[in-house]
């Protein structure tokens, strides 16, 4: 498995600021690795997507991939690894189907047609949208075009897949499919995952989890770890999931599933 990014000391400034968007962070994701990254708005967390993606430039500290140190000159070979799926699936759409759209960056890398067909049927399948390949994206529901933006990804088969917030404008059913079919993907090929959110509620499938606020680390761990710690969540202006808020005021911060919490009531 092993380190596959690293933030070494990294402190990045907005010109229009007068504050440090992310200050002298220093993190670890791991190969194969699920890690949240969790914060309110303004706490970093897409910060540091975007420098990872080399959508920011003029950042003091390190960024290494497979110990090999960011630059300009080795950005888009990196970039080609990564995929990226944002908050707004509309705002992806190129296609006028869906296979048309999971379609497009493969084409765009040259990908013979036989292999892209299977490629993009392989994606579809994956997130359980075979039946709509010939739907127009723009017709589709709010879940079902997330799950189109995530079989884009996956068709690039990225190292690295980073979803930037990717289920906020969802109800709560589209969140759950689509955070159930990302982690059948997780599991089936161990694709190593960055999870962006401010949802405390979406983090229990993480291997490993990352708490931000204004710009730095307050604290990470495995989940469990991370729930325990509400007093932190709570000063992160962060909304704890029911049945950690309820755990904590019956048994002192002891973390729980609803099975377990039910079985203890």
């Amino acid at each position: 498995m092993g380190d596959m990014i690293e933030f070494n000391d990294v402190t990045y400034s907005y010109r229009a600021e007068d504050y440090n968007a992310l200050d002298h962070i220093s993190l670890k994701f791991r190969r194969g690795e699920w890690t949240s990254v969790i914060g309110h708005n303004g706490s970093g967390k897409s910060t540091l997507v975007k420098l990872l993606m080399g959508v920011l430039e003029g950042y003091a500290g390190e960024i290494r991939i497979d110990g090999e140190v960011l630059t300009e000159e080795n950005l888009q070979d990196i970039r080609r690894r990564f995929a990226i799926v944002f908050q707004n699936p509309d705002n992806q759409f190129v296609g006028a189907t869906v296979e048309d759209d999971v379609a497009f960056g493969l084409e765009n890398n040259g990908v013979e047609r036989d292999e892209m067909v299977r490629k993009v049927e392989e994606a579809l399948r994956a997130v359980n949208m075979l039946e709509f390949r010939t739907h127009e994206p723009s017709r589709l529901s709010g879940g079902q075009k997330q799950r189109v933006a995530i079989a884009g990804a996956l068709a690039m088969e990225p190292d690295l897949l980073i979803l930037d917030e990717a289920t906020s404008m969802l109800d709560p059913q589209g969140r759950r499919d689509v955070l159930e079919i990302l982690g059948q993907i997780h599991k089936d090929k161990m694709t190593t995952i960055i999870y962006i959110t401010h949802d405390l509620a979406e983090i229990g499938v993480s291997d490993h989890a990352v708490v931000m606020k204004d710009g730095r680390v307050i604290n990470e761990g495995t989940v469990e770890e991370i729930y325990q710690d509400t007093e932190s969540l709570i000063s992160s202006r962060l909304v704890l999931p029911f049945t950690i808020s309820m755990a904590d005021r019956l048994l002192e911060g002891c973390y729980m599933s609803y099975d377990e919490l039910v079985e203890r009531l």
